[in-house]
């Protein structure tokens, strides 16, 4: 009796080990997912909290319920240290709704974020030497929730082009232009984009001509050090810049030409964790589609980080790099024109500005 007891509970037990359901209806899971960066140029800092959901009805069974996707009574704050570990500062996020959110399938309450002001910071000298942390708690005195750290990165020191004035990118040259900066402290990644900005009208009426932009990305850099001052570089050659234009703006209607009217340059460094984030997060070239699961978060998904940006508007082309616009073979379709002399040119069948009115 006492060897058949045994054998049945040896039975329960296998069959117990190999039971590998998972539960897919765990009703509403508390797990926090949060999106935030400390910006070094601002004094508003803003950070994305929500949290994962899932019911009975699968996923799509959260989209109505806002209980779904916020916390009630969240507690958000942040604290600043020095390098020596002391405490500079602490600030409590606060609840608003004052970002848009785009339409969709998701509850109608509004999109809600968390942000903090705090005058002057963007003047502080020493503030990308602190460490930032945050911390979540569900309801004032409540444990932690979740966490996160990161530095701050700081400012982006352009070399070329300058700071000031109009700019002219000879991208037309064999070598192309390059653009050159310094790497920021605190940073990994970096990142941009050059609006090419143009004008299309009728010949002959300017009072009907639109103005346009096509956005131009650079390619994705990962820096070298995090220590900042080394000197990196991203060329804009000839052949990729101008394919480019031929492929993004369109042929124009008949009769009408275009004039180009400068460019600005976007660029933005990102912080260690958040270049890794950016990184893995990428559409995978691989039979394997699931990529790595990274986070920064304790207790939570999501990331927590720190980027700068610099904006350079007044680019423009030098002569060459005009002429190559409009007359080369890759763009002379689009029909950009150039004044001379009293008259107004644009590129003809045999190309070279031989069609002037």
């Amino acid at each position: 009796m006492f060897r058949h007891a045994l054998l049945l509970l040896f039975g329960i037990l296998v069959f117990a080990s190999c039971d590998n359901t998972l539960d897919v209806t765990a009703d509403f899971e508390r797990v926090p997912v949060v999106y935030g960066v400390i910006n070094p140029k601002s004094d508003t800092q803003y950070v994305r909290i929500g949290r994962s959901y899932l019911g009975d009805d699968g996923p799509a069974g959260g989209f109505d319920h806002p209980d779904s996707l916020y916390y009630p009574s969240l507690v958000a704050e942040l604290k600043a240290f020095g390098p020596n570990g002391a405490l500079i500062f602490t600030e409590n996020y606060t609840e608003t709704t004052e970002i848009p959110k785009d339409s969709g399938l998701f509850t109608g309450v509004g999109h809600k974020v968390y942000r903090f002001i705090r005058p002057g910071f963007s003047k502080l000298t020493s503030r990308t030497d602190y460490r930032y942390e945050l911390t979540l708690r569900e309801a004032p005195g409540a444990p932690v929730l979740a966490s996160a750290s990161t530095p701050c990165v700081d400012s982006i020191k352009l070399k070329s082009p300058g700071y000031f004035g109009t700019f002219k990118l000879a991208i037309a040259s064999k070598n192309g232009y390059k653009l050159e900066w310094y790497q920021a402290k605190n940073a990994r990644s970096y990142q941009g984009y050059v609006d090419f900005h143009y004008m299309e009208m009728p010949v002959g009426r300017q009072a009907d001509s639109v103005r346009r932009t096509v956005r131009y990305p650079l390619p994705y850099i990962t820096g070298g050090t995090l220590s900042g001052n080394v000197l990196i570089s991203n060329t804009i050659d000839y052949q990729t810049f101008y394919t480019f234009l031929k492929e993004r703006i369109p042929a124009p209607a008949t009769g009408n030409v275009r004039f180009f009217r400068g460019m600005a340059l976007y660029l933005n460094a990102g912080s260690d964790d958040l270049a890794t984030y950016i990184s893995v997060s990428q559409p995978s070239n691989s039979i394997n589609q699931d990529p790595p699961f990274f986070t920064n978060i304790q207790g939570g998904a999501g990331i927590f980080g720190s980027k700068s940006s610099i904006f350079r508007p007044y680019l423009g082309l030098s002569n060459p790099s005009i002429d190559s616009l409009g007359n080369s073979k890759l763009t002379c379709a689009l029909q950009f024109a150039r004044a001379s002399g009293g008259d107004t040119c644009a590129c003809g069948p045999q190309r070279l500005w031989d069609r002037c009115f």
